[in-house]
């Protein structure tokens, strides 16, 4: 009879929590509109015609203020980076400018991240075929050499790339990232790393059978955006998120979202740090040719905090 009763509890338990989880979702959601319908980069009023080329333009992210944004191109051959500025949120970036070395280099050099402390985070072949994630920094004499994240963090002959962060509830810096095997052939898998230790699995639902890849995260911590192929993308990889209501419990569902995907590739959806714009690679029509190009969506803050 004991053990009938336990049963039934933990299942009150598991089924209250399902409903505290479906409830924290539904009312972040009421915080905000829809997604606007996607726009090209360029199509920002003022925005540089240089943004987007034929060449393959992409994996972008922008600094806390939304004025600064960091992508990769081919444009020049080699996969390079390239910043853009703008001087409000209400305009379009201005003509990018290739970063100098140490940060770009012969290697292939690619899907960086805006992080506090003047800290640029990015991908590179380097030192492995594969692509590892290295960090540089800004200072008065111009960008530190890059340093590698180490075996922490980077895996021999994977692709390791498109850096998150946020502090959890006890203070910790939390590292998300991207993994894939054979040099991004094999199918994707989110890892995270805190205060720069061993990489763990992020729990939930981002991580499928399908090949999930390059996350984003609010700066709360409670909301990821990834790109997968799972099943049920429309041609996949499209852009999905997940929610949860605290740092210590893992996200749940995936949620497509299907406003902002297409049939063609779209991937490394990056969340402004005030939640209110987006961007993402995609490969779409409206795109300059079957290269992604760099795309901008929007959303209004209607309650909450």
């Amino acid at each position: 009879m004991q053990k009938v009763i336990s049963k039934r509890v933990h299942a009150a338990t598991y089924v209250a929590s399902l409903v505290a989880l479906a409830t924290a979702t539904a009312v972040a959601a009421k915080n905000w509109s829809d997604w606007s319908a996607p726009v090209n980069l360029e199509s920002l009023p003022g925005s540089s015609s240089a943004l987007n080329t034929p060449a393959v333009d992409g994996c972008a992210s922008h600094s806390p203020d939304g004025l600064t944004i960091v992508f990769n191109s081919n444009r020049g051959g080699n996969f390079d980076l390239y910043m853009a500025t703008r001087s409000s949120t209400s305009e379009g970036f201005g003509p990018p400018v290739r970063l100098p070395e140490p940060v770009n280099s012969p290697a292939s050099d690619a899907c960086a991240t805006i992080a506090t402390g003047n800290r640029l985070y990015f991908t590179s072949t380097r030192d492995d075929p594969g692509s590892d994630i290295y960090v540089t920094k800004l200072g008065p004499k111009g960008w530190s050499v890059p340093q590698n994240l180490g075996p922490n963090i980077n895996t021999p002959n994977a692709l390791d790339e498109a850096v998150a962060f946020y502090p959890d509830e006890d203070g910790n810096e939390v590292m998300l990232f991207s993994s894939r095997e054979d040099s991004g052939a094999g199918d994707g898998n989110i890892y995270q790393s805190v205060n720069g230790g061993p990489k763990t699995l992020v729990a939930g639902g981002p991580n499928s059978s399908a090949s999930d890849n390059r996350p984003s995260v609010t700066r709360d911590g409670l909301t990821i955006y990834f790109d997968s192929d799972r099943a049920g993308s429309l041609g996949g990889p499209d852009l999905y998120y997940a929610t949860r209501s605290s740092t210590s419990e893992p996200f749940g569902p995936a949620i497509h979202l299907q406003g902002l995907s297409s049939p063609a590739f779209d991937a490394r959806p990056v969340i402004s740090k005030d939640s209110s714009f987006i961007t993402f690679s995609s490969g779409r029509s409206g795109s300059e040719s079957s290269a992604p190009d760099i795309w901008y969506a929007t959303r209004d803050k209607i309650t909450g905090k």
